[in-house]
């Protein structure tokens, strides 16, 4: 007897496990019927990869050998494949080969196969030999022409590797994979892992690189051309930056970022880059700005490539977060992946987040710790179109919506979390969900789980409140008469809106003042109202110490007007962007008159952190855009030269030896508004000779200032500068100088000058990818958003068949601004479901809000700011 209760509790134990299995088993499927997912009774294990591609050519062939596990008995499986000609497919389970038949079984390439007889469980070999077209907008395997040469890249986030092979074309289906290239023996070839041999015969070479790690195929990478390789050094794996032919020398920069912030990761993570490999590329065509394909990183070619003589701090501070945050993803979203797109969310959320991390250390001179990203998204936050950022996701076409909100949203939530349980217990928390699901998937919740149990608060709660429900906190602070406050809580929205309330779960941190002593203190919000005692009369409060909460916040006059007053002696400068930017949010909100607004705007004209008067310029960004029409130009004018002389004349708008980076990233926001705006002669001057000077002799410009003085010198340019403008975007091989260039065709004033230059985006000397960039820079006045939505309008089929596929959806976004009634035509024009593409919808509804604030901003304080800015100017 002894015996046999160990057995028996053995053999229950295993019949929990095969039902507990047959659950999961059950519940993949449901799932997979329900967004039209990969049926998981049948599943690959490894594949191999041959393609034979020729850069001179138009299409390639290839094949492809996976191996499956069939879990369970089946005559059906389903696989991914956009490949236009399978010319040969091929069963093999053990020695059997078996017929089978396939067909279309849903969106984006989903197949279904038919085998002739019921699959056992077991392995099989499904093997596929194909034809197709590389591809010309930018996805999947493409092919670029640069300086009449051809190249092949690859993008395949999120569902385009079945445009280049069959493939289980799913995130968290996590296999090794082969890739073989045979290639013109002329050219290099590139893939994920190095080279484990190579066999030369009749002109071609053909690359067999290494087994890949378990990876998804959307990380899987190539290129082939005539590329140029310079070498990274002191990594402890190979490291390279190729790029096209002509490039290498545009390097530098990037080779000596790469190896700092690489080991800030490394000692951060807590371990070594964990593959074998490390090459970035720099894609003359890329639709993004990077994409994290481990041991392949691709690059937006001006983003990578900059011109030491010539690069501006802010150049450098952008790559120096796009290095970061691709490198993040090695760890989290390369060696730990996303089970399913829902959570693509977290996997740049999290990039984002460890890039500013570890360059605010690295690289202090670019005061990543002013960065205050959630002020941004709480703006898209506060309409109605806002949508929680993790959402279901039942179509690849949902992928990529509200992804760039998410960035910042999510960042901001993961900043807030990390400054409640301390930067130790959020990096054991971190380090605990890498170890855990190392070379496997993961969901958010695994994170939240870890987070928790790091530090023993309820984080799972308190993020869920914030990622999985749409909206943004807003915290009244109300004093009471016995020495305590009453902290209330409902939905921020802006004036007007009507939504659903809501409460949220958020860690408040107070800064206040008793008797003149400092005191701060931590309460956890998960009630609608809440009491704090205090240990005595408050004289005044800051309710966002340290300025990383995800909330918006109102304190009383009399706790707001010392804090205006001596903001640069009771507030960081973090706290004082955030001030500014949170009373942004309630003139929005109607709590504040716009003329009042204003005030505050010039009060903050004497700070003396550059930082600060970007938030400042910010805010008359928002006053610009929806309360001054043109009768008003002139009186605001005086009110922009008013507001920002302090700042030039402490700063200076020419470069000073030894300067503060942050300063001379400010200056052009100073140049720009001045010239503008403020309608300052002497700044046009300036700026019209400088960019002269600059298409003479870049070097001989100060970096920062170009892109600026060029865009000031086209507002009132002629015919003649825009064609030296074109010429200079044709003829230069630097890729950031030719954006500049390309971006400033669009700035002009003479409306002759605006159409041609849109004629321009379609002449075939623009890249697909650079579509946007002509019809984006028009959006500064109604007169250039009104042609840049015609041009979309009377070329639609042209644009839509050139932009990479995801960009179509953002076309309405350049009927924006505050023009109901070009709201309305947009509307009416993508009504038309031969102008509407996955994703067209969404866009309209974040327009619509947009414009509707706008508009209703005009409306409600318009009086006001005109009464404000009438009585400054005078008679």
């Amino acid at each position: 007897m002894d015996d046999v209760v160990p057995q028996s509790a053995r053999f229950c134990r295993m019949l929990a496990r095969i039902a507990l299995m047959g659950l999961s088993l059950l519940t993949a499927r449901l799932s997979a019927q329900e967004d039209n997912r990969l049926d998981p009774l049948v599943t690959p294990v490894f594949q191999a990869i041959h393609l034979d591609i020729d850069p001179d050519s138009t299409h390639y062939s290839g094949s492809v050998r996976i191996e499956l596990q069939v879990h369970e008995p089946t005559r059906t499986f389903r696989f991914h494949s956009e490949v236009a000609h399978l010319q040969q497919v091929a069963l093999t389970c053990g020695e059997q080969v078996i017929p089978i038949v396939w067909e279309d079984a849903g969106e984006l390439g989903l197949l279904e196969a038919t085998a002739e007889g019921e699959l056992e469980p077991g392995r099989c070999v499904l093997e596929i030999d194909f034809r197709q077209a590389f591809n010309t907008r930018a996805v999947g395997l493409y092919r670029v022409v640069y300086d009449d040469q051809g190249y092949l890249f690859t993008q395949f986030e999120a569902a385009d590797a079945r445009k280049a092979f069959p493939c289980w074309d799913e995130p968290g289906i996590k296999i090794p994979f082969q890739m073989s290239l045979r290639v013109p023996s002329q050219y290099e070839a590139v893939s994920n892992t190095p080279v484990e041999s190579q066999l030369t015969e009749d002109g071609s070479t053909t690359h067999r690189f290494r087994r890949t790690p378990p990876l998804p195929t959307y990380l899987l990478a190539l290129a082939a051309g005539p590329l140029e390789a310079v070498p990274i050094p002191g990594l402890g794996v190979p490291a390279r930056i190729l790029t096209v032919r002509g490039q290498s020398h545009l390097t530098g920069v990037a080779v000596d970022y790469t190896g700092p912030i690489l080991k800030a990761l490394e000692a951060y993570f807590d371990q070594p880059y964990p593959f074998a490999k490390l090459d970035f590329l720099a894609v003359p065509e890329f639709a993004f700005g990077a994409m994290e394909n481990p041991g392949a990183v691709t690059f937006r070619d001006d983003l990578l490539l900059l011109d030491p003589e010539t690069t501006s701090p802010q150049q450098r501070r952008i790559l120096t977060r796009g290095i970061s945050h691709e490198l993040a993803h090695m760890w989290y979203g390369d060696l730990v992946t996303m089970s399913w797109w829902d959570d693509l969310w977290l996997n740049e959320t999290f990039a984002d987040w460890m890039a500013d991390k570890v360059n605010e250390d690295l690289f202090p001179e670019f005061r990543f710790d002013l960065d205050v990203p959630q002020h941004s998204v709480m703006l898209r936050d506060a309409r109605p179109s806002t949508r929680a950022i993790r959402k279901p996701v039942h179509r690849i076409s949902d992928v990529m919506e509200g992804v760039t909100v998410a960035y910042s949203k999510g960042k901001s939530v993961l900043s807030m979390a990390e400054q409640w349980i301390g930067q130790e217990a959020f990096r054991r928390g971190v380090l605990d969900y890498l170890d855990a699901h190392a070379w496997s998937s993961a969901e958010a919740g695994d994170l939240w789980t870890a987070l928790a149990q790091s530090s023993g608060e309820d984080v799972v709660a308190v993020i869920a409140d914030f990622i999985e429900q749409p909206g943004v906190p807003f915290l009244i602070v109300e004093p009471l008469s016995d020495n305590s406050v009453q902290l209330r809580q409902r939905r921020f929205l802006n004036y007007g809106i009507e939504a659903p309330e809501q409460t949220w779960r958020f860690p408040v941190r107070l800064r206040y003042s008793i008797d003149g002593a400092v005191h701060t203190r931590t309460v956890l919000m998960t009630q609608e109202r809440q009491q704090v005692d205090l240990e005595g009369p408050v004289e005044w409060i800051f309710p966002d110490d340290g300025a990383h909460g995800y909330y918006r916040w109102q304190v009383p006059a009399e706790f707001m007007l010392p804090l205006a007053e001596n903001a640069v002696e009771l507030l960081s400068a973090r706290e004082r962007r955030i001030l500014l930017g949170n009373t942004a949010a309630l003139l929005d909100a109607g709590v504040i008159p716009g003329g009042e607004f204003l005030g505050i705007l010039a009060a903050f004209a004497d700070d003396p952190e550059p930082r600060v008067i970007s938030s400042l310029t910010d805010g008359l960004n928002k006053i610009k855009a929806a309360l001054v029409p043109d009768d008003l130009r002139e009186a605001f004018a005086f009110y922009v030269r008013q507001t920002l002389a302090p700042a030039a004349q402490r700063f200076g708008l020419a470069y000073r030896e030894g300067e503060q980076q942050a300063v001379t990233m400010l200056r052009p926001s100073l140049l720009s508004w001045l010239g503008d705006m403020g309608q300052d002669l002497a700044v046009q001057a300036y700026a019209d000779s400088v960019a002269r000077r600059y298409m003479e002799d870049p070097a001989s410009v100060d970096p920062a200032i170009v892109r600026t003085v060029v865009r000031l010198a086209a507002l009132n340019g002629d015919r003649a500068l825009h064609d030296a403008y074109r010429e200079h975007y044709e003829a230069t091989q630097v890729p950031a100088q030719r954006r500049i260039f390309l971006g400033s065709l669009g700035s002009f004033g003479d409306p002759a000058i605006r159409d041609a230059a849109l004629e321009y985006g379609l002449s075939g000397s623009v890249r697909p990818t650079d579509l946007f960039v002509i019809p984006n820079s028009m959006r500064i006045d109604d007169s250039g958003r009104d042609r840049a939505m015609r041009w979309a309008f009377d070329h639609y089929e042209a644009v839509a068949s050139t932009l990479p596929p995801h960009q179509v959806a953002y076309l309405p976004r350049l009927g924006g601004g505050c023009s109901r009634e070009r709201l309305e035509e947009a509307r009416g024009f993508f009504s038309d479901p031969e102008h509407r593409v996955d994703g067209t919808e969404a866009m309209l509804k974040q327009v619509t809000d947009q414009v509707s604030d706008c508009a209703s901003l005009r409306d409600r304080e318009g009086e006001s700011v005109r009464e404000y800015l009438t009585a400054l100017a005078g008679p």
